[in-house]
């Protein structure tokens, strides 16, 4: 079959540690070198990342580098979109790495089936390689083909977009594309996005990625300005969300399934969570207001996974002045 069938997406900014691991990961899958590409996007990366891909591209010329200055996970990510010729996207983290020879075939079933999206289960480690547990979406079928919207209707939303091979003739058509102002929950929009709108998806039991969970990474940076800025982006991100569901449904006539929303609201869950602890409940109240996202319900297969805790906490934070209340309480404890 001629043509690149598969593009291999990855970010790069300061992961000179693990980016070599990454990469060997994706040239350990067995593909002939003329099958695939790998584009990484170096975001103006401070460390020697970009120079150890550097010399690795002069060994593996699937291996392309684009450069650009710091704009963030999301443009990197766009720009490679632009830049990529496969059949297929698959988005990779440069501190994450695939699972030896599992890609192949996957992506020999999203062509063979014709699909737009396929989604496939992960396994999470440390930065030792440690296993750790999480919720696996094992007794999911992998036989069965249906549409977006059947299959978030019969399943969470994914809020990572690693989990997914997709249709890269069907993403560019949409025009859809990441949005570059948020630093966080950046997937989330995008998944929502193509899911809704896919014809054609289906699941795969394969833990085919390890994701490396890390301390220091930009999710557990515990700055308190990148705090600020976190929290604000968890809300801009449920808010595009709320957007993407809204296009849907005027652009459709049916409902968006409750699981979308319900990744909408981790985020706005998340997102006063964290304003509590630092003081910011007020101002994250008004801006989840201003967008007319509060109060917000207790949806999704999400408020049945955490149960009685969700319900309660959920109850909690749509009384305002109980949630400020508990704020104040909890940085006296803390000081």
């Amino acid at each position: 079959m001629n043509g690149i069938l598969l593009s291999f997406i990855i970010p790069l900014y300061n992961t000179e540690t693990f980016i070599i691991r990454c990469l060997q990961s994706i040239i350990d899958q067995g593909f002939n070198s003329d099958e695939y590409e790998v584009i990484v996007v170096d975001d103006g990366s401070t460390d020697g990342g970009k120079g150890i891909v550097q010399s690795f591209a002069a060994q593996h010329p699937q291996v392309r580098l684009i450069c650009q200055q710091n704009a963030g996970v999301s443009a990197a990510r766009n720009v490679a979109i632009d830049a990529a010729r496969g059949r297929y996207i698959q988005f990779v983290d440069s501190d994450d790495y695939l699972v030896e020879g599992m890609m192949p075939p996957l992506l020999n079933r999203a062509m063979d089936e014709s699909l737009d999206v396929l989604e496939f289960n992960y396994d999470c480690v440390d930065i030792k390689g440690q296993p750790i547990p999480h919720v696996r979406d094992d007794n999911y079928p992998s036989t069965v083909v249906m549409t977006g919207v059947d299959y978030l209707g019969n399943h969470s939303m994914t809020p990572y977009v690693w989990r997914f091979l997709i249709r890269r003739d069907y993403l560019v058509r949409g025009g859809w594309r990441f949005n570059p102002s948020l630093i966080v929950c950046e997937d989330g929009a995008l998944i929502a996005d193509f899911m809704l709108n896919a014809a054609r998806v289906a699941h795969d039991e394969t833990a085919s990625y390890c994701y490396v969970n890390r301390g220091d990474s930009a999710m557990h940076n515990p700055d308190r300005d990148h705090l600020r800025r976190r929290i604000f982006s968890q809300v801009d991100a449920a808010v595009s969300i709320d957007k993407s569901i809204s296009a849907f449904q005027a652009a459709s006539g049916k409902q968006a399934p409750p699981s979308v929303a319900g990744v909408r609201n981790v985020y706005l869950y998340f997102s006063m969570t964290k304003a509590l602890t630092c003081g910011l409940v007020d101002e994250v109240l008004d801006r989840i207001r201003q967008a007319g996202l509060y109060p917000f319900p207790c949806v999704g297969p999400e408020a049945n996974y955490y149960g009685i805790k969700w319900k309660v906490i959920h109850w909690v934070m749509m009384r305002p002045r109980l949630w400020a209340f508990l704020s104040k309480i909890y940085r006296m404890i803390k000081k």
